[in-house]
């Protein structure tokens, strides 16, 4: 995804990116026993925030995006932020934009779009959410060209045009928008004025269900719970991993 030349045009002209690890990028190793071993890390994860410079979240992007409705809600971020300071309070205008939203998807199943350009009009307006929010549909999204099809089942990672079609993107886009965002809104309307470190590990753990202070990335049941050699077992290792339905993420990009 931000391999795309349209991704990463629309990071680089509207926002300052950087690419955070939360933990260490997990390996796995298997050896067959006849010369033969196979070592790869495991599937991971990523979240896009959208900060303020003082490191406040506006918004949270959860897991991976189709490139089209990935640039699209960038957009809508962008304008958000762009709205902060022109507000008479900037932590009321993010509780009710997250309370907006939260309630949108929750009533219609999507969020709610931001309009552009909203302090440019002739008459003088306070900035609020209720004259930057508009209901889903309401624009026609980016003009990035014509809407790729979810075709390939086995892309190759190597070219970004085949990722473009990627099947996966697409079902993982939809989950994100139809599940995962209301709960982002909820957290952050729960914890006005978070940062990155205040949030990041209750993201991973509720929404994307990785939970990254597990050691065993999810794995430690189906890796120990029926091991005979109970004596090679690490203390705990079973119990650690029951609450994580997923291998753990590989890292949180914030932009």
């Amino acid at each position: 995804m931000f391999s795309d030349e349209n991704v990463a045009k629309e990071i680089n002209d509207k926002f300052e990116p950087v690419w955070v690890s939360v933990r260490e990028v997990p390996t796995v190793t298997i050896d067959f026993g006849n010369g033969h071993k196979i070592k790869r890390t495991l599937h991971g994860n990523v979240a896009s925030y959208v900060l303020t410079a003082d490191g406040t979240i506006v918004d949270i992007l959860p897991g991976l995006y189709e490139r089209d409705e990935y640039v699209k809600q960038l957009n809508n971020l962008f304008w958000v932020h762009h709205y902060i300071p022109l507000s008479r309070n900037a932590q009321v205008f993010l509780a009710d934009y997250h309370r907006e939203q939260a309630q949108s998807i929750k009533t219609s199943g999507k969020a709610l779009e931001v309009r552009p350009f909203a302090d440019m009009s002739k008459m003088a307006i306070e900035i609020s959410t209720k004259t930057i929010l508009r209901p889903p549909g309401w624009s026609a999204g980016p003009k990035s060209g014509v809407k790729p099809t979810a075709t390939v089942e086995h892309p190759d990672f190597s070219k970004p045009g085949e990722l473009a079609h990627w099947r996966k993107l697409f079902e993982d886009t939809a989950v994100n928008e139809r599940e995962r965002r209301g709960p982002v809104h909820a957290m952050l309307l729960a914890h006005p004025g978070a940062k990155p470190a205040d949030v990041t590990k209750q993201l991973y753990r509720e929404v994307l269900h990785a939970d990254i202070d597990d050691p065993y990335l999810g794995l430690g049941e189906t890796l120990f719970k029926d091991y005979p050699f109970t004596e090679d077992n690490p203390e705990g290792a079973s119990k650690a991993s029951l609450g994580a339905k997923h291998s753990a993420p590989k890292h949180s990009q914030a932009i």
